[in-house]
């Protein structure tokens, strides 16, 4: 199996530095023209793709719609490729949940209602083993977040997502299963 995994565009929440976990997500037009240059690249790369597999909130499926307009691909939305959940802390600004609460590179949150690093990426390994379930012998496109993306590598890798250098808005890495 092998998968274009395809961070969401850039969007108003990105610009606001805000925690967005499940929150649905609103592209810019920067990021709806960044993912408009992705479906570019993904067209000139001479690969035939089976299908876009995207997480379910609104900026990864807005994100997989217009690669699926270029690419002329359906899409499938999945849950389990959503981002991080950050429970109680969805819509915090980033800055403020660093200071707070990220500790040594670790998220230590007071409650237990945001997603454990040991959660996503074990979220990461399910999403995984079921797109290799579905797709075995397919060149998949995967649309998802920055965050899920790199779990979804570190899981592949056997590392910690930390290992794994962030995503840019619109960025493309393949990965081969």
């Amino acid at each position: 199996m092998t998968l274009y995994i395809v961070r969401h565009g850039q969007t108003e929440e990105n610009m606001q530095a805000i925690l967005q976990g499940h929150l649905p997500g609103n592209l810019t037009e920067q990021g709806k023209e960044q993912v408009r240059k992705a479906a570019e690249r993904l067209a000139e790369a001479g690969v035939e793709f089976k299908c876009i597999v995207s997480s379910d909130l609104k900026r990864a499926m807005d994100s997989a719609h217009i690669i699926a307009m270029r690419l002329h691909l359906p899409i499938t939305p999945m849950k389990e490729l959503r981002e991080r959940d950050w429970g109680i802390y969805t819509g915090m600004a980033v800055a403020e949940a660093t200071e707070k609460y990220k500790i040594d590179g670790i998220w230590r949150f007071p409650d237990s209602s945001a997603e454990t690093d040991k959660e996503i990426l074990q979220r990461a390994g399910n999403a995984l083993r079921h797109l290799a379930e579905k797709y075995a012998t397919d060149t998949i496109i995967v649309v998802t977040h920055g965050q899920f993306a790199r779990n979804m590598f570190a899981h592949h890798l056997k590392c910690d997502y930390h290992d794994i250098p962030s995503f840019t808005n619109a960025e493309i890495r393949l990965l081969t299963i």
